[in-house]
């Protein structure tokens, strides 16, 4: 018979009771308790000396969560729970986190909806280096290429490295044929009135 006063199991994930009704599993190799998507999404067991820990690569300084700091939960972005501070996906609601850092509501609306509109914005900019390479779309490109990237700025940076480096040699592309054309325009119009 149970002991009713006996503490809950806990998943060493996500650091959260295992209830009656919770989808749990446990690890083939040490036997530990999990919620089935904890085991899910960390890919494997969570207790050091496992045979089944997945493999991880070493972080960068930058990258250490903020529970190393002192501090061992932060409010979920998306849905204001209270989850780990380590945690790169928040059980309650299921939003995902670029990194551990913790990140105010605002913050990630605004990441999700940069991370939306990226696609859209890749698109562009394939079609604006385009348009500035051919001759004779190029003057009308280069101006609108310079009018798009002043109201696309923070777009932009979180581009990939190439297509922001696309825009701007898009625009040198782009307003270097332009003043091309002006110069060849102005010696011909010389050359012209000369003969």
């Amino acid at each position: 018979m149970e002991n009713p006063d006996a503490p809950a199991s806990l998943c060493a994930i996500c650091q959260t009771p295992l209830i009656d009704g919770d989808n749990v599993v446990a690890c083939p190799s040490c036997h530990a308790p999990y919620h089935a998507e904890c085991w899910q999404e960390n890919g494997g067991c969570a207790v050091y000396g496992c045979e089944q820990v997945p493999q991880v690569g070493m972080r960068s300084g930058m990258e250490i969560p903020a529970s190393f700091w002192g501090r061992e939960n932060k409010p979920c972005p998306a849905c204001g729970a209270e989850i780990l501070a380590a945690a790169v996906r928040c059980r309650h609601c299921g939003a995902t986190f670029s990194s551990a850092q913790p990140e105010d509501a605002e913050a990630f609306r605004k990441r999700s909806e940069q991370g939306q509109t990226v696609p859209a914005l890749r698109r562009q900019v394939i079609w604006i280096f385009i348009f500035c390479v051919v001759l004779l779309t190029a003057p009308i490109a280069a101006f609108f290429a310079l009018a798009w990237r002043n109201s696309h700025r923070e777009e932009i940076k979180a581009l990939p490295a190439l297509h922001a480096g696309l825009v701007r040699l898009a625009l040198i592309v782009g307003l270097g044929q332009t003043a091309l054309a002006v110069i060849m325009g102005v010696l011909y119009a010389a050359f012209r009135a000369g003969a």
